[in-house]
């Protein structure tokens, strides 16, 4: 059954990336697993070590921008972060019917927004594989307004720069305290992507969401036909 949202009063889809349009495995891979064991044999501590200390520092960021800062942890850990997350890049990958989804918006008198809490370097690592930048209209990252998506200043700044009225958008994330934050923001449309790690089950921390963009293919390819 087509997922009930009514495309004709929306002027703005905005869009996580990670999690959302691209799987999570890459980031889960590297920074849960890959990161440790280089950071080991760079310095000779244990991986378990090593994960203690990531573990207490995140804590201490959550929430913040800093727990997204690529320079910051590469500064922490006394490595080439992007370097290394490159080893891992052909991990990254859309998830089930994003591309179609995307493609299904071009057409529509819609504008399509990428927001991220990506690091910039990070974003432009993922766009030299998958060709995202050639599908929206525009890719904001939290760190061009100096807070992370979890904060209100983030969606301020974002409904100001874009011209945005929340009533007549709809956001689609796979984090909770995001959702949480957009649907404080006054965005009016608001989908969790549930199976953000495909290689892990789907999982529901909000009201209303979707395990893939199969179930919003149907109207919105209808509308595109009218």
């Amino acid at each position: 059954m087509p997922f009930n949202i009514d495309w004709q009063s929306i002027d703005d889809v905005l869009l996580d990336m990670d999690g959302t349009l691209l799987d999570l495995h890459y980031d889960a891979t590297f920074w849960l697993k890959n990161l440790h064991s280089i950071v080991a044999g760079i310095t000779g501590d244990s991986e378990i070590d090593i994960r203690d200390r990531f573990r207490e520092e995140l804590k201490k960021h959550e929430g913040t921008l800093v727990w997204y800062c690529t320079d910051y942890w590469a500064e922490f850990f006394g490595i080439d972060l992007i370097g290394a997350k490159k080893q891992l890049a052909h991990l990254i990958r859309f998830r089930p019917y994003a591309k179609q989804f995307l493609e299904a918006l071009q057409p529509l008198p819609l504008r399509t927004l990428i927001a991220t809490n990506a690091h910039p370097d990070v974003i432009q690592l993922k766009l030299d594989v998958v060709p995202l930048s050639e599908m929206v209209d525009g890719i904001v990252s939290s760190h061009q307004y100096g807070v992370a998506k979890e904060d209100p200043g983030f969606w301020t700044a974002l409904f100001e720069d874009y011209s945005i009225d929340p009533y007549r958008a709809v956001f689609m994330d796979d984090s909770s305290k995001v959702l949480e934050a957009a649907d404080r923001a006054g965005v009016r449309e608001i989908i969790e992507i549930r199976h953000p790690n495909l290689s892990e089950p789907p999982r529901t921390t909000w009201r209303q969401g979707i395990d893939d963009f199969d179930l919003l293919l149907p109207r919105l390819q209808a509308l595109g036909h009218l």
